[in-house]
């Protein structure tokens, strides 16, 4: 499943079919960023008041805690719409930061203006709905797994559904092409970085994961 790259605003999957007359107006709205590893989208705190859209690279969604440790709470990546929650509330502020995890381009449009694109083009909105309910979806299955599985579980499930969203087929299986640190998985995963260094290690013993340069391959026996 190799990545595709979005060179064009008009190649995010909610603004498909939209004329192009609208789509120019959508595009001129827009604010264009190019981002680089390990910078700020938005941090914990900030007031939402913008819908962005990657159009390329990669983003993780993390939460500081009370005790002050870093929690990922989800990594999106090209094609993906962010912020949408902004248009349904007001005067709030995110409850995660959003870091680059690899080179980014991303675009945004402040609430307001995007709330007048979906009164223009109606079609967006149950685009939007379809995928505030698919992330909420998948939270809940998160919040399952969390409860329910072991290291090992969870560590394989994470890898999964990187490497369904983020891979890349190679000849050993499917590459996932965002660099990942032990502590970001186990930030993932829920665990300590000690536990999960000691089961990347049994994964990898026991021919489901390998490990090129920076990067985790997938095995294929894992996807099947």
């Amino acid at each position: 499943m190799k990545k595709r790259k979005y060179l064009c605003l008009n190649d995010i999957p909610i603004f498909s079919r939209i004329d192009k007359n609208s789509f120019t107006s959508i595009c001129h709205a827009t604010k264009k960023q190019h981002m680089k590893k390990g910078e700020y989208l938005f941090k914990q705190g900030d007031s939402e008041d913008r819908v962005y859209f990657i159009k390329e690279g990669s983003l993780k969604f993390v939460r500081i805690t009370e005790n002050g440790e870093e929690v990922i709470i989800e990594i999106v990546g090209a094609g993906e719409v962010i912020g949408e929650t902004s248009l349904f509330r007001e005067g709030v502020f995110s409850p995660v930061s959003a870091i680059v995890l690899e080179e980014a381009n991303v675009c945004s449009i402040d609430s307001k203006s995007f709330e007048r694109i979906i009164t223009e083009n109606p079609e967006i909105s149950l685009k939007i709905i379809k995928n505030l309910s698919t992330r909420l979806y998948d939270t809940w299955e998160k919040i399952t797994e969390l409860n329910t599985q072991t290291i090992q579980e969870k560590v394989i499930s994470f890898f999964i559904q990187l490497a369904q969203e983020q891979g890349e087929l190679c000849t050993e299986g499917t590459l996932i092409k965002i660099p990942l640190t032990q502590q970001e998985i186990a930030s993932a995963v829920g665990a300590s970085r000690v536990r999960v260094a000691q089961t990347l290690q049994d994964l990898i013993k026991s021919n489901y994961i390998c490990r090129k340069r920076k990067h985790y391959i997938l095995k294929k026996k894992c996807i099947y």
